[in-house]
């Protein structure tokens, strides 16, 4: 999983949106990746248990416990999710979530922040405002919520926006970098 800070990257934006269902999240992520956006373009944030819910394989399968992201590990999809299924995942410190793709890095670099301020600190230094990290914050306590924040050049937002619009994203928004 790359690691790249593109929070303040000349001639890029970031659009969120926050998802409620796994089909629509998966299907984004699908049709982003058609579109050519890479694992480095796409970071997750969502709970453990969020996790759980949706990755997690069924225990009354005897499916190996691979089995349920190499089902779903097409190109960008299978990168991203195997960063919130493999032990080299983040945890935000005080929040219990779990983050991948290049969010990471600028969640890294503003480390102090995420340990004095949880998710909401480590949010706005990524660069969304303080009133939509507050909102991404509380939706995320509540299960079965996805956090998708896509790194895309400014030219680009309006068609990607739209991506996120059909495949029922809530709250969605244009953060400039």
């Amino acid at each position: 999983m790359a690691t790249r800070n593109f929070q303040h990257k000349e001639g890029y934006e970031q659009i969120s949106g926050l998802f409620s269902s796994y089909q629509d999240f998966t299907d984004l992520i699908e049709s982003l990746t058609r579109r050519g956006y890479k694992e480095d373009d796409i970071s997750v944030l969502m709970t453990e248990r969020t996790r759980n819910q949706y990755i997690a394989p069924q225990e009354n399968t005897k499916a190996p416990e691979g089995a349920t992201v190499g089902s779903l590990s097409g190109g960008v999809l299978g990168l991203v999710l195997g960063g919130l299924t493999l032990v080299g995942n983040i945890i935000l410190p005080g929040t219990g979530l779990l983050v991948a793709g290049p969010l990471v890095g600028a969640l890294t670099a503003g480390a102090i922040g995420a340990a004095t301020g949880g998710l909401l600190g480590a949010l706005v230094g990524a660069g969304i405002p303080e009133h939509e990290a507050k909102f991404f914050e509380e939706a995320l306590k509540q299960e079965g919520q996805i956090l998708v924040v896509a790194h895309v050049m400014k030219d680009h937002v309006k068609e990607v926006k739209a991506v996120f619009e059909r495949h029922n994203a809530n709250r969605i928004k244009v953060h400039k970098t």
